[in-house]
């Protein structure tokens, strides 16, 4: 996976509709047919087979059932992005938690014991959309909001991916392209998070709930992220 360090302005070309904001992103590639591109397919679709079969006679698992290999691809990829991007900017600190249910999300932790939690989404009008556009800004999606408890900690960050390839075609490209954006702390969510009803393009399990959500034009960017990183006491390389 290549990884590479982006600034988006979203004010060039000046645009009234986007908001005044310069982002640190980072882009990701990933070549098919390359032995780590085989090795996230294989681990896609041992995710994928995971869903339980019994339940296809439901309409939405009907759903699941058609999309969920290429679902459980931008899990995993996005999941991996973020996990070399931490690695790369500290000592080998982040890995992966061991996947309990089909139905959670799954996590990163860090080594200290901290929980990461990564959602991604497929804007159609690109990334710099997604994060500058406004109006129809694209969210940070945090805990199920009927879940929060005070002073309970679920995730210490919920990380964002914006995908640059199409969902339907991540099977067929010669390169799948996407974007690590930043993400929020624990303490963003229950200060400037909102509640919203919605299904998760990444879940395996579509089910729609209400969430606490940050739009992504309001988030820490991957710099501003590595930096609340380093404040938990982890050494930057």
């Amino acid at each position: 996976m290549k990884l590479k360090l982006s600034k988006i302005d979203c004010q060039i070309p000046e645009n009234n509709w986007n908001v005044k904001r310069v982002f640190d992103i980072i882009d990701c590639t990933v070549v098919k047919g390359s032995s780590e591109y085989n090795t996230f397919i294989d681990k896609a679709n041992n995710l994928a087979n995971l869903v339980n079969s019994v339940a296809a006679n439901n309409s939405a698992m009907n759903r699941v059932q058609h999309r969920r290999a290429k679902d459980a691809l931008g899990g995993v990829l996005s999941e991996e992005g973020w996990i070399q991007f931490i690695n790369s900017n500290f000592d080998d600190i982040a890995s992966y938690t061991e996947l309990l249910d089909v139905k959670s999300q799954i996590d990163i932790k860090l080594q200290n014991g901290e929980k990461l939690e990564v959602r991604s989404s497929f804007p159609r009008n690109g990334v710099k959309f997604g994060i500058c556009n406004n109006k129809f800004n694209f969210k940070n999606i945090g805990p199920y909001s009927n879940s929060v408890k005070p002073g309970e900690v679920q995730k210490d960050f919920y990380l964002a991916v914006l995908f640059d390839t199409p969902k339907k075609d991540l099977l067929d490209v010669e390169e799948i392209k996407f974007s690590l954006i930043g993400g929020s702390t624990w303490e963003m969510m229950m200060r400037i998070g909102y509640d919203d009803p919605l299904i998760p393009y990444d879940d395996l399990v579509p089910i729609e709930s209400t969430y606490k959500v940050i739009n992504l034009k309001d988030v820490l960017d991957t710099t501003q992220l590595t930096t609340a990183i380093s404040n938990l006491g982890y050494k930057q390389k």
